[in-house]
């Protein structure tokens, strides 16, 4: 395991919201629904490390339909912020989050049971990422939305979501599901080697509260996801033929997106 804790406590006011953990310099990835409720336009986040320092933070961007969030830390330049290497996931490997919710003591870990997938989410988005089984038998892992999922020696995906039993609907599964960390990065522009070099701003792209998650590009969030397809396909995580469907898929898929359609329908 990295043995870093990149975990973030957010709080707005005093109030939980949820997780999240440093990935540049200044920036905080989170679950955008972490921040349900919160005043993400005007408002200032607290952002409590592991180490007990509190900082302030201001939604900088997201992307609505992958439920992803980035939070743009202020007077980053003030700070030695651990940031941990990242990496695509890998299946059959054992993970680990040294986060836990303020009210529990109880980390979560388990095993990689199947990576790479690709997730539609509750907002309707399809991600990069990979399925998990926990170990801890809580039945309910609301709060640790946001956190990382780190399986030695990288941080490889962020907690969004819980399976629920096929049985019982109203009860929770011990199967949960991340989002790639690579992929969240492909999808935010502040990422490029000129928005790093830049002090981690997206060129011409001034990190203000945007307000404007469903106007991501349609064209950028295909290459994303066909980047990824052939990333998988290269190191031999899916076949041919596999990367070749979900190739087809998402064509179709964001084609009716492009023309205002039920990509369900």
């Amino acid at each position: 395991m990295t043995g870093g804790d990149y975990w973030v406590r957010i709080s707005e006011g005093g109030r939980p919201l949820g997780a999240g953990f440093l990935l540049a310099p200044v920036y905080v990835l989170t679950a955008m629904h972490c921040l349900r409720g919160a005043d993400t336009e005007y408002g200032r986040l607290e952002l409590e490390l592991a180490d007990g320092r509190v900082m302030a933070g201001r939604l900088c961007d997201s992307v609505k339909e992958n439920d992803l969030a980035l939070i743009h830390i202020d007077d980053a330049h003030q700070y030695d912020l651990p940031l941990p290497p990242v990496d695509w996931p890998r299946p059959h490997v054992r993970w680990r989050s040294t986060y836990c919710p303020s009210d529990e003591q109880t980390k979560l870990s388990g095993r990689v049971s199947h990576a790479p997938i690709l997730y539609r989410s509750v907002e309707g988005g399809e991600f990069a990422g990979l399925q998990l089984t926990v170990e801890q038998g809580l039945g309910d892992y609301s709060g640790y939305s946001g956190s990382p999922v780190d399986t030695g020696p990288a941080v490889v995906g962020i907690l969004m979501e819980q399976q629920y039993s096929r049985e019982d609907p109203s009860k929770g599964s011990e199967v949960l599901v991340a989002a790639s960390v690579r992929h969240a990065m492909d999808l935010f522009p502040h990422f490029g080697m000129e928005s790093l070099r830049n002090g981690g701003q997206a060129p011409e792209e001034p990190c203000e509260p945007t307000g404007q998650a469903g106007g991501r590009n349609v064209v950028r969030d295909v290459e994303v996801v066909l980047k990824a397809l052939r990333q998988w396909e290269e190191a031999g995580y899916i076949t041919q033929e596999e990367a070749q469907e979900q190739r087809g898929r998402t064509l179709r898929k964001f084609g009716d997106r492009a023309l205002g359609g039920d990509p369900d329908a």
